[in-house]
């Protein structure tokens, strides 16, 4: 893998991306009996803050096959290098306006930087990619802002 790949797209931010449902219900209380623990009822009016990330995840099938934004790309580049385990290291969360029922949420993630070189951690060797996910809502409100770090290691072997 040649880092000078992988480094042209620090800086790059994804076109807008439509979260693949709406804010619903069952999310919620889902994410709230997970989480909390069993209740007699929670609030599924508004959906917790740190569930955002729920939003942006891809469908487990079909399985997306094309890598088109920039974030994709370096994960696929990094993946193609044999870095193919990624494990979220670190997520810092802003929040702007409440996530209601019913929103349907759209985000773009910014490629923040790449570790300049491979880098030794506890959970074996790799690179720290920082992403910064901007979330909004169908109004154009901005939600959320949260910057997500992701290990891509070749293999979870604790250093000596």
């Amino acid at each position: 893998m040649s880092l000078s790949q992988v480094e042209e797209f620090v800086g790059k931010e994804s076109s807008v991306i439509q979260a693949p449902d709406e804010v619903s219900t069952s999310d919620i209380r889902h994410w709230r009996e997970f989480m909390e623990g069993k209740k007699e009822s929670w609030n599924t009016n508004i959906a917790p803050p740190p569930m955002m990330l729920v939003w942006a995840m891809d469908p487990l099938w079909p399985k997306k096959v094309d890598a088109t934004e920039p974030h994709e790309q370096v994960l696929r580049l990094l993946d193609d290098a044999g870095y193919t385990i990624a494990v979220g290291i670190a997520l810092d969360q802003e929040y702007f306006e409440p996530v209601r029922l019913g929103d349907q949420l759209s985000y773009k993630v910014k490629v923040v930087s790449v570790s300049s070189a491979e880098e030794e951690t506890k959970m074996g060797k790799g690179y720290k990619v920082n992403l910064l996910y901007t979330f909004s809502n169908q109004k154009g409100e901005v939600v959320s802002k949260q910057s997500y770090t992701i290990l891509k290691s070749q293999m979870l072997t604790p250093v000596s």
